[in-house]
């Protein structure tokens, strides 16, 4: 190699090789294109081998970039452990006797804030733990007013008090009871909605419930005005009953019973996030060291391949699982 790779290159190389687009790697690092198409290149260069098949049209990795991408994800998987063991050892976020109050929106509830406390508490044995389930806007509300420490949540709207840092995306699927003709097709357009039941979930305070309802608006769908339903599990549970169809995240996925099915929308390209929210200025030491782990834990399950399943967090269920807990043991292990 002529000259040492860059940290920055590996991590640009990491963008565009999930993305498979320099546009989107770019806009997702915060960066402009041509930077980081300069970051690659200099990568290339530094390595002696070309990383990716360009093409108008296409972006696609070569079989050296194809070797390098599991080194890179594992390269960054530790640069983000020892990031937090440092700030942990560097004292001041060293959470001890004191009482953290950690809520979640019942979508967290079923499998990603099991997984976060247990590493948490693997890391902060001492540190005791206040747990309560709260719907979105109630959780928004403990948190401004400090009642609430930490919140595993969506993404705040704008304004308020509260940073937010995203884990994960969820798609929107349609959901179906299963005496519909919709439930039979295995491919659908919001088009093929006309002329069906279909009613909402009023959640408008959550711009993407918005734009998922005005998208159907659109496409002519006629919504059901006599039914209103501000709960995810209980629009569940109304499209179970045959009362209609409707669309939300794909977490229900880990919920929803043999009375209806799941299916992905081609032209609904809508996502919604989870992650986790708290008080910049809130002086409890078990905050930040709370939201640095459940970051690690999302790039862990991001480099173990969860990207793209029906249900994002199905990797806590799987044997990738087993890895992420054994990259974690040395936080584990940390001395308190």
């Amino acid at each position: 190699m002529s000259q040492s790779p860059e940290l920055g290159g590996f991590k640009c190389f990491l963008a565009v090789a999930e993305e498979l687009h320099f546009g989107r790697a770019a806009a997702r690092l915060n960066m402009t294109q041509p930077t980081i198409s300069q970051h690659v290149r200099r990568l290339e260069a530094s390595l002696g081998v070309s990383l990716f098949k360009r093409s108008t049209r296409v972006v696609e990795l070569t079989a050296s970039g194809e070797a390098l991408v599991s080194r890179a994800q594992e390269i960054f998987s530790k640069v983000e452990e020892a990031v937090l063991l440092s700030k942990l050892a560097a004292g001041g976020m060293s959470a001890g006797g004191e009482k953290l109050s950690v809520g979640a929106i019942d979508p967290a509830a079923h499998r990603l804030l099991p997984a976060l406390l247990r590493r948490f508490r693997n890391r902060f044995p001492k540190t005791r733990l206040d747990v309560r389930i709260y719907d979105s806007t109630a959780l928004v509300r403990a948190l401004e007013r400090d009642e609430c420490h930490v919140g595993v949540m969506r993404p705040p709207s704008s304004g308020n008090l509260l940073k937010f840092r995203p884990l994960a995306t969820q798609h929107f699927v349609a959901v179906i009871p299963r005496g519909s003709t919709l439930a039979n097709r295995p491919m659908l357009k919001l088009a093929d909605f006309r002329n069906h039941k279909v009613f909402t979930l009023n959640r408008f305070e959550l711009s993407s419930f918005e734009a998922v309802f005005k998208q159907i608006v659109e496409a002519g769908i006629e919504v059901d005005g006599t039914v209103e339903v501000s709960n995810t599990a209980a629009a569940l549970a109304l499209a179970s009953a045959g009362v209609g169809a409707t669309f939300l995240p794909e977490w229900i996925e880990s919920i929803a019973d043999n009375n209806v099915v799941l299916r992905r929308v081609e032209d609904l390209n809508l996502e919604i996030s989870i992650g986790i929210g708290w008080r910049n200025d809130s002086p409890i030491p078990g905050i930040l060291p709370f939201v640095e782990c459940a970051a690690l834990i999302s790039d862990l399950a991001s480099a173990g391949g969860s990207r793209g399943n029906l249900d994002e967090f199905a990797y806590l269920r799987s044997s990738s699982s087993q890895k992420i807990d054994a990259e974690l043991k040395s936080i584990a292990a940390f001395p308190n």
